[in-house]
């Protein structure tokens, strides 16, 4: 099945799934009379976003002992025609307990549904048919950009900033605040016709966004809007990608976080609160007096970042980093 039909069937899929699932009918679906569940394009995404993320089922981290980022792996947690007796579908459907998979964050019901039909069609790899990264299945996808791990964050930082795309933006702006307001932006699967996609593509001139006096989208962030848009635009909570394991250091965990979430509101004369973080001197600085951490569990101050915040995974990371002397490391 082509990638511009998977989509549309999902609908499908989940009421067909439900019927078989939750009603006493006897006339319940037939699986066989449901399109295909491409591996590559479908259910490999969600195993890459959700569990083999750092430090978790990526091969080299606490669970090591199950990797699941490719085909040959993940097919050893399943059996082939019985999500019931597959201990990763059991995971993904555990409520409670050390069983339950990805801790904390459940799969949305679309994406369980995805997995649990995947495995009664047989857990085949994608056929001929379906889209295929031409590696056999045996080398790990990229994780395709998810919306609230890598778009909403940048969208926040770079344009829902005070006076742009906030929340009290007037009538002549468009708020940015959230997925529906976003997604109103862009045209699913078309990022070229897609008004958000176009004017932070643009170099110069008055559609240019943000404007050049505001902190600008790097060029990744813009490949990873892109490709959201490409993809649909879906509204997917993933999973973060968060590791307390390996040394913290400034330049490898903290600045790449405060770039993403931090620098677009707290930069240049404009800057939130009037609250600059625009390179390691003023992180430090806000490291030492003790500013940074209190943001960032709402001690008496805002909590940070605005319109969302930090999990306890990553604020353990700022705090490990402030504990060993903020080194610019």
């Amino acid at each position: 099945m082509k990638p511009d039909k998977i989509h549309l069937s999902l609908a499908l899929l989940i009421i067909l799934t439900f019927f078989s699932w939750f009603t006493s009918c006897t006339h319940v679906a037939n699986i066989a009379n449901i399109p295909e569940i491409c591996f590559t394009a479908d259910v490999l995404p969600i195993f890459i976003n959700n569990c083999a993320i750092s430090g978790c089922h990526d091969g080299g981290g606490r669970e090591s002992r199950m990797t699941l980022n490719n085909y040959a792996d993940i097919s050893r947690t399943v059996t082939a025609g019985n999500p019931n007796a597959s201990r990763s579908y059991q995971a993904i459907i555990a409520k409670s307990g050390e069983n339950m998979m990805p801790p904390r964050q459940p799969l949305s019901l679309t994406d369980r549904t995805i997995i649990r039909v995947w495995i009664e069609q047989g857990a085949i790899e994608s056929s001929a048919a379906c889209p295929t990264t031409g590696n056999g299945g045996n080398t790990p996808l990229v994780a395709r950009a998810c919306f609230t791990r890598d778009i909403l964050p940048v969208i926040l930082s770079r344009c829902a900033t005070t006076g742009c795309h906030d929340a009290n933006a007037g009538s002549e702006l468009s708020s940015f605040t959230t997925y529906a307001n976003i997604k109103s932006s862009v045209s699913p699967g078309n990022p070229s016709q897609s008004r958000l996609y176009t004017v932070i593509n643009h170099s110069s001139g008055e559609s240019k966004m943000p404007p050049a006096s505001r902190s600008q989208l790097t060029a990744a962030e813009i490949d990873s809007i892109g490709k959201w848009i490409s993809y649909g635009a879906l509204n997917e909570t993933c999973g973060e990608v968060c590791d307390t394991l390996n040394p913290v250091t400034f330049s490898g965990t903290i600045w790449p976080i405060m770039q993403t979430f931090c620098t677009g509101c707290h930069t240049g004369t404009s800057a939130g609160g009037g609250i600059v973080l625009a390179n390691y001197a003023n992180v430090q600085a806000s490291a030492a007096n003790g500013s940074l951490m209190n943001s960032l569990r709402g001690n008496g101050v805002s909590l940070m970042p605005k319109g969302s915040s930090f999990s306890v995974c990553r604020i353990r990371q700022f705090d490990m980093w402030v504990k060993a002397g903020y080194l610019n490391n």
